[in-house]
């Protein structure tokens, strides 16, 4: 399991008010200050899949000559692989993923910074 995703039938954030703390850059851009506050709490995955529409929609822009659009791409890919991992009944690979999902956050949290 990651440190904050826990791995069981499904994927499931043990603590959502974590996730603000973890990566609050992400946070601004997936749910900025003008839009219409987020449904709350949400978790990685759903950090995840916001930005990953995000980028669907052409919503995300570079920032400071960083563009998060790859990384979040990955991020998205990595989401469904666990979500495959997860259907297969597959726990190392969710707990594997869940950790490679938590690391490429920090990364692009990171490169927002």
């Amino acid at each position: 399991m990651g440190v904050y995703l826990q791995i069981r039938v499904s994927a499931v954030t043990a603590d959502p008010s974590q996730v603000k703390k973890a990566w609050p850059r992400l946070v601004r851009l997936a749910y900025p200050v003008e839009a219409t506050p987020p449904r709350e709490p949400f978790g990685v995955m759903e950090l995840a899949a916001t930005l990953l529409d995000l980028v669907h929609l052409d919503d995300i822009a570079v920032h400071g000559g960083f563009d998060p659009r790859p990384g979040i791409r990955a991020v998205g890919e990595l989401a469904r692989k666990l979500d495959e991992a997860l259907a297969a009944r597959n726990p190392q690979a969710a707990d594997s993923l869940s950790y490679a999902i938590e690391d490429a956050l920090t990364e692009l949290e990171r490169g927002l910074g």
